[in-house]
């Protein structure tokens, strides 16, 4: 058996590596137009106007407001509804924090149902107990890259007059059932940050198919403003700058390229670790009528068959010169921000009036969750990885696993 480097054996790269997106020249071009132009900003450029339109003839929607990043979007998209204080939106307890501070940003309550084991996706089955007078919407995210059942979430939203949010962050190009995603829910948000499948450094974008939703997301993000200098509603600066919107608008035209790039990573993970599927960990479950794009490759590690704990794993892997890392090692509602219900000061929103209720984010409340959040660990799909590089990342993960077996 071969020992690990933690323990003294020689690690299976010589040194660690880091990746980071490959620009083309193009897109470089793209970025040095809007620098010779002096244009940086949307109100006198054309770069964020022709990324949103670009971007909306990609996803196959009407409209979409491009904004400064993912959390901007997801903020955007909850106040377009017109959700607010007083009001329920249930979402997925095991995705990163912004999912549900998007709620609280607009004074809202975010109310968590459990995941299924094997999509890592919001399960259906716990959203209907979730229900209350105050639900307004079901905010669901595509975790990384793999579809939701949006099926079952349609049917439950249409039958209870709630509206759907999908969180498309990880999942741009992601196909449910032949249709991409983003295109389901009345509202969606998608993140550009310079892991994501495709980048403008950060950034985000708001699609949709409403007319109503896109005026109002449209003077969100620019102030409130419904012309100039005449503010109807309260908004934020969230106005995307020309400089992201050319970066945007080249890698949109890659994006293709850059989702097959990863599905390459994706499956020689699936190939190299099958040997260990079902024993010593457990690898995606991917249906038939998905497309996965895999912005990053969850495994869950089986701790009743080794002899240490994760934390211990993943230190092992990491001194084997692999990027290993733990997305997520909690569910959301575990953070101090949840237990303690600090909010906006004061516990608002959980203790405005217009909420008028109590509630506790209790440790077994989305057990599935929980479960997951201590036995994941994250394998990376970057840009920039080789198929060596893939192969060295699966060959760390047998050589530690095996060694730490009971």
């Amino acid at each position: 058996m071969e020992l690990p480097a933690i323990e003294g054996g020689k690690p299976v790269r010589p040194s660690f590596k880091e990746y980071f997106p490959k620009l083309t020249d193009e897109e470089k071009q793209l970025v040095l137009d809007v620098l010779d132009s002096g244009r940086l900003v949307s109100s006198i450029g054309k770069y964020v106007k022709l990324f949103e339109e670009e971007f909306a003839r990609y996803l196959g929607v009407r409209h979409a407001v491009a904004t400064i990043n993912g959390t901007a979007s997801l903020h955007t998209a909850v106040a377009s509804l017109n959700i607010g204080p007083g009001d329920e939106v249930i979402t997925t307890p095991f995705s990163f924090i912004a999912t549900a501070t998007s709620i609280l940003h607009n004074n809202a309550v975010p109310v968590f149902a459990d995941i299924e084991k094997d999509s890592l996706n919001l399960d259906p089955a716990t959203i209907e107990e979730k229900i209350t007078p105050r639900t307004k919407a079901i905010l669901v995210v595509h975790l990384a890259g793999y579809p939701a059942e949006m099926d079952e979430i349609l049917k439950i939203a249409r039958e209870h007059n709630l509206y759907v949010i999908e969180d498309c962050a990880q999942a741009i190009g992601s196909e449910y059932r032949g249709r991409k995603v983003g295109t389901f829910g009345d509202i969606n948000a998608f993140s550009f940050y310079q892991t994501k499948n495709m980048t403008t450094g950060e950034g985000g974008m708001v699609t949709t198919d409403k007319e109503e939703l896109y005026r109002y997301a449209k003077m969100f993000v620019d102030q409130g403003q419904e012309s100039k200098y005449y503010h109807t509603i309260l908004g934020w600066n969230y106005r995307m700058t020309e400089l992201q919107a050319a970066l945007g608008l080249g890698q949109l035209r890659r994006i293709g390229e850059l989702n097959a790039a990863r599905e390459k990573i994706a499956q020689i993970y699936m190939d190299e670790l099958s040997s260990l599927n079902g024993d010593l960990l457990k690898l995606p479950v991917l249906k038939p009528y998905v497309k996965h794009t895999w912005h990053i490759f969850q495994v869950l590690l089986n701790l009743d068959k080794l002899r240490v704990n994760r934390d211990r794993i993943i230190e092992a892997l990491k001194a084997e010169n692999v990027l290993v890392q733990v997305v997520y090692p909690r569910v959301i509602y575990e953070n101090p921000l949840f237990q303690r219900l600090t909010g906006y000061g004061k516990g608002c929103p959980w203790l405005c009036p217009f909420y008028g209720k109590q509630i506790t984010y209790k440790k077994g409340s989305s057990p599935i969750a929980e479960q997951v959040a201590r036995s994941v660990i994250t394998l990376p799909t970057l840009p920039g990885m080789t198929e060596e590089d893939a192969i060295d990342t699966a060959n760390a993960i047998k050589k530690v696993l095996t060694y730490y077996k009971r």
